[in-house]
């Protein structure tokens, strides 16, 4: 019995030993036979990356082609592409420059082909077409930026300001984006002429120059929401329930849906809903931003298009029944507004990250620069993104010069 016990523990020594061994990963080297080269290479260079094309060697084993450049900063591209594909895109540059990019076949053991050196020229990347294209403008409360990216890269844009005491640049906001029209909206700053710097950055840490430019933002505040007044609903529509209210549009909520804690009209109408409020002050409207209900963003009720309708006479406000009211000269009608899903998925769609980002932040419109001081506001629905007659609303909030 204890032979048998020595003979069973130095068994179980034995595979311990064996276990704690640097286990391979990966197949063992079969032979040291170097695999041909890749031919007839062509190169399609392209803005901001350059795609390569190539035969493959006939070779058993050929486990993959690798393309490696390096850039007049030092830094080395490298790109892999299995058996399966006979081209490969390298992406990531920045300024046209020409470079030698090297192409070598590995196969199964590791052996290397020799390399078949080739010049590239990729085109620049699209962020300096994007920059030099940019429009800045001042605008209520700061600036806007407006961009066109037709191939949809990912990038940011980010805006600087000079601090008058240090004169140095401080950061004031960054703005990331792969949209096709993309926009930036600069907000919270005083109205006075300053120095503001812009550039662009892509996804590789390529930088465009820096936009240089003085400008002076018009001055809006917060229109205070504690003066709003809510005019009634006309009979034509129905409040989901006593809770669901015209007020709770500007009660400071834009995330609590519990009890129908948001303004909404049932569907089911004759006409479009439209609605009227007091601002209790008159003002010159610079910008609003509009919060749907969150869990029905971009689908159902969560309206898609709409006006704005302002007057300066309360007999006129409060008449709600008046149909044929838009031909009443007394109401201007001071914009039109569409709202536009970032992602550009379905109505019902998840939402993506993108989207909830957008929503949560509230979606802004400007007005117009030419629309008159106005008190009372009404607000007529065109079209949901159901393409249905009802209407959910979490949240509105102004901004503008206030009439003393």
């Amino acid at each position: 019995m204890k032979k048998s016990a020595v003979y069973i523990t130095i068994f179980i020594l034995a595979l311990l030993l064996t276990n704690c061994k640097d286990e391979y990963i990966g197949q063992f080297p079969v032979d040291k036979n170097n695999p041909q080269p890749v031919k007839n290479v062509v190169v399609e260079n392209l803005p901001g990356k350059v795609k390569i094309s190539y035969e493959l060697p006939d070779e058993k084993d050929l486990l993959y082609v690798q393309g490696t450049c390096k850039l007049s900063s030092g830094v080395e591209k490298i790109a892999k592409t299995s058996v399966f594909s006979n081209s490969m895109i390298i992406e990531g540059f920045g300024k046209s420059e020409k470079m030698t990019l090297r192409l070598i076949a590995v196969d199964r053991s590791q052996n290397k082909s020799t390399p078949v050196d080739i010049e590239i020229e990729p085109l620049d990347s699209p962020i300096y077409e994007i920059f030099n294209q940019m429009k800045v403008i001042p605008s209520f409360g700061g600036l806007k930026i407006s961009w066109s990216n037709p191939e949809k890269i990912d990038l940011m844009v980010g805006v600087l300001k000079q601090n008058k005491a240090t004169g140095e640049l401080d950061y004031v906001e960054n703005f990331y984006s792969s949209l096709m029209q993309g926009i930036g909206t600069v907000r919270g700053q005083d109205s006075i002429r300053s120095l503001f710097a812009i550039y662009i950055r892509d996804t590789y840490m390529n930088y465009t120059d820096t936009l240089f430019l003085e400008l002076q933002p018009f001055f809006e505040e917060e229109i205070p929401k504690n003066n709003f007044i809510a005019f009634s609903i006309p009979t034509y529509f129905k409040v989901y329930n006593s809770n669901s209210v015209l007020k709770k549009i500007w009660d400071g909520n834009v995330t609590d849906e519990t009890n129908y804690n948001f303004f909404y009209i049932r569907p089911g109408n004759t006409m479009m809903p439209y609605f009227t409020f007091d601002l209790g002050i008159t003002a010159k409207l610079s910008r609003f931003r509009l919060w749907p209900r969150l869990r029905y963003a971009f689908t159902l009720h969560s309206p898609k298009e709409w006006e704005w309708y302002g007057t300066n006479n309360p007999d006129v406000a409060k008449d709600a029944q008046t149909l044929g009211w838009e031909e009443n000269p007394a109401w201007v009608k001071i914009m039109r507004c569409e709202s536009k899903r970032p992602s550009g998925l379905n109505p019902g769609d998840a939402l993506t990250t993108e989207d909830l980002a957008y929503i949560n932040e509230g979606e802004e419109f400007e007005f117009p620069l030419e629309i008159p001081p106005v008190r009372y506001l009404r607000f007529k629905l065109i079209k949901s993104w159901s393409d249905g007659d009802g209407i959910n609303l979490q949240e509105v909030s102004f901004w503008g010069q206030i009439i003393k």
